[in-house]
């Protein structure tokens, strides 16, 4: 009987000690082979969801969200948090922070009394534990085992003897979620509150504490938590704050607007601080994406709802602006990228197959081509008839002629002359893809009738101003001079239109069948620019030529990227009230005595001329032929005419400010 009493007592005694010795083994196991990484380690590679987007000189554009499981902001440092919650989060979550060494053990042993007594373990983690489970996500299930506790409890001792306390707490702060997707006090702050940590007073701070027990809980449950943190009296209101702010979503708008799309074109890699780099220059872009929708408002009555531009360095190729489409309140679909949309190309395809000619030594800029009524067969049987849109032919004209005024049948007649496979070979070289067989087009190609982008198109004239394998350099810069010379373009644009500028620079405008797209491209040796006005939707546009619709963007550009060659201030740049007050109104477009001609791509009822004013003044009125056209604005759309026109600018005493002569022919 006291053998087997003593053989028990010897077997509970050995097992005990058993159990004691591999729980040793275990915690020696875990703690020296448990890594935790240095705060600044940490710190260092903190990647938050929302990223600056940078330009070139590392100057904010737009703040992008990069993950989709969580919304987090930059790193707070724990000098810019407010005191008030610093205070709550001890009292709510570590009441003995500052003297335990990781591990509150009077919490650690009502918990577990706990658990062996109702089954469930208590809250007993210490703000160490608690980034402990953060830093290594295999302790964060939210029904912990002793097992895993044990394990939490080995990696906050060991945090805090390579932490401080400080460093412990900003971390926390950093990393910890607060509701939904919602991570990092910066994020929770600003999304329900609107103002930075620093900012942060007691009911918002109790409130955000009482989250982290609870993420998701009903706003009356994170009020209830919330009031036992604060004075009595605070409760009531407390209780209408949570309503207020947990009943909607949180609130984290984009901090700029100036990018509606994300491109890796204009990407340049991420640099040690997380920032997005690019090439975009931050004035160039937000000038650019201001005219884009100034020029949407203007013609919005005209069915006209979706715009796109690119500015590329012609050398380079890099891209100094890229507006996919107008943004937010601008535009019929703020994902769509514009740039990088397939439309039909129109005229502005033409420098191509003139250049393809000149290449190939069949065309020269006074050769002479047949603008008159032709038909050409198709494979399929059926025959071609092209004409200009205007219904007129002007017999035999210069290749030079021919091109710069857009004339359609003269077109036809060259790409029939080098064939539309030549065409299509020269056109893959410079980047356009996904062409069809030249069977597929026929001598429509000549017109435009391929499906191409803004970017495809823009890249390729900047190739027409460099060095390439695809055309001579002769020939480039024939096609250069083409479409800079005002006298080459007179049947259809006069001699001072619009595309006219105070430097060299070549331009082409074209507009696709049905008033669907219309573009405006050029180039200057240090610039080139791309404009295109239309509808995603494919809808027709009203009564929108090139001219109207995406020339004066383009040419507004222009005037900005060359401000020595600028007389006198651009239109679009807003005067501030003192410059108006010393400023003359004047009107820049028409010129006087200018001879404007209408567009031959388009029937003249359906055309537009923008009369643009210098400084416009409050109260000043345009006279037309001394007939009211409008109150004085920066530029309005006049439905042109033939014929010989007066404009005027008048004050509010009926006075003369300025005036001008011009022709419609």
């Amino acid at each position: 009987m006291l053998f087997g009493k003593w053989l028990t007592k010897y077997f509970r005694t050995s097992l005990a000690a058993l159990g004691l010795l591999t729980f040793l083994v275990v915690i020696s196991i875990f703690w020296f082979g448990t890594w935790v990484p240095s705060f600044d380690d940490v710190k260092s590679s903190y990647q938050p969801s929302d990223k600056w987007v940078v330009d070139r000189n590392d100057f904010p554009l737009e703040l992008i969200r990069t993950k989709s499981k969580e919304r987090s902001l930059s790193w707070v440092d724990l000098s810019a948090v407010s005191h008030s919650f610093l205070q709550i989060l001890l009292v709510a979550e570590d009441k003995r922070f500052y003297s335990h060494s990781g591990v509150d053990f009077i919490a650690i042993g009502h918990s577990f009394f706990d658990f062996f007594r109702i089954g469930k373990l208590r809250g007993a983690s210490t703000l160490s534990m608690q980034l402990g489970g953060l830093l290594k996500q295999r302790m964060t299930s939210h029904r912990r085992s002793p097992f895993q506790k044990i394990l939490q409890i080995i990696y906050a001792l060991k945090l805090e003897t390579e932490w401080n306390k400080e460093e412990i707490l900003e971390a926390y702060i950093n990393l910890n979620p607060f509701r939904g997707e919602i991570v990092g006090l910066r994020a929770a702050s600003l999304g329900y509150f609107s103002k930075n940590p620093e900012g942060l007073v007691d009911n918002e701070s109790a409130l955000l504490v009482s989250l982290i027990r609870s993420p998701n809980a009903h706003p009356e449950a994170v009020a209830k938590r919330a009031c036992f943190l604060l004075p009595p009296q605070n409760c009531e209101y407390v209780m209408q704050l949570a309503q207020s702010i947990l009943s909607r979503p949180y609130d984290l708008n984009r901090e700029r607007h100036l990018i509606p799309v994300l491109s890796p074109l204009f990407g340049r890699g991420k640099d040690e601080k997380g920032l997005i780099k690019t090439s975009l220059d931050y004035e160039l872009q937000s000038k650019v994406l201001n005219l884009l929708r100034e020029q949407l408002s203007n013609l919005k009555n005209q069915n006209v709802k979706d715009a796109a531009a690119v500015v590329l360095n012609t050398k380079t190729g890099e891209v100094l602006a890229y507006v996919a489409n107008g943004g937010r309140g601008f535009t019929t679909a703020g994902q769509i990228d514009g740039v990088q949309a397939k439309r039909q190309a129109g005229s502005t395809i033409k420098p191509f197959v003139y250049a393809t000619a000149f290449d190939l030594n069949i065309l020269d800029l006074e050769s002479l081509v047949d603008d008159s009524p032709a038909d050409f067969s198709l494979s399929d049987g059926r025959v071609y008839h092209p004409q200009n849109y205007d219904f007129q032919f002007r017999g035999r004209v210069s290749a030079a002629e021919a091109l710069a005024s857009s004339l359609n049948v003269p077109a036809v007649r060259t790409i029939e002359l080098v064939g539309e496979q030549k065409v299509l070979e020269n056109l893959s070289k410079l980047g356009f893809t996904d062409l069809e067989g030249s069977e597929f087009y026929g001598p429509s190609l000549a017109l435009g009738s391929l499906d191409i982008s803004l970017w495809q198109l823009t890249n390729a004239y900047r190739h027409l101003a460099n060095e390439s394998n695809v055309f001579k350099a002769v020939t480039r810069q024939k096609i250069f001079d083409i479409l800079s010379l005002p006298e080459y373009r007179r049947f259809t644009f006069g001699l001072d239109s619009i595309l006219g500028l105070p430097f060299p620079v070549a331009v082409k405008t074209g507009t696709s069948k049905d008033m669907r797209d219309n573009w405006c491209i050029g180039w200057t040796s240090d610039f080139t620019v791309g404009v295109w006005v239309g509808n995603f939707s494919g809808e027709p546009m009203w009564n929108v030529s090139g001219i109207s619709g995406a020339a004066p963007i383009w040419r507004q550009v222009m005037l900005h990227l060359h401000p020595n060659f600028k007389k006198e201030p651009a239109h679009f740049i807003k005067p501030s009230a003192e410059l108006a007050e010393h400023t003359h109104s004047k009107i820049r477009y028409p010129a006087n005595e200018m001879i404007v001609a209408v567009d031959p791509d388009i029937p003249v009822r359906f055309q537009k001329m923008p009369i643009e004013i210098d400084f416009p003044q409050k109260g000043h009125r345009i006279f037309l032929n001394d007939r009211l056209l409008n109150q004085s604005q920066e530029m309005v759309l006049w439905p042109i005419k033939k014929g010989r026109f007066i404009v005027k600018i008048k004050d509010q005493r009926n006075a003369l400010v300025d005036e001008v002569s011009f022709s419609v022919r």
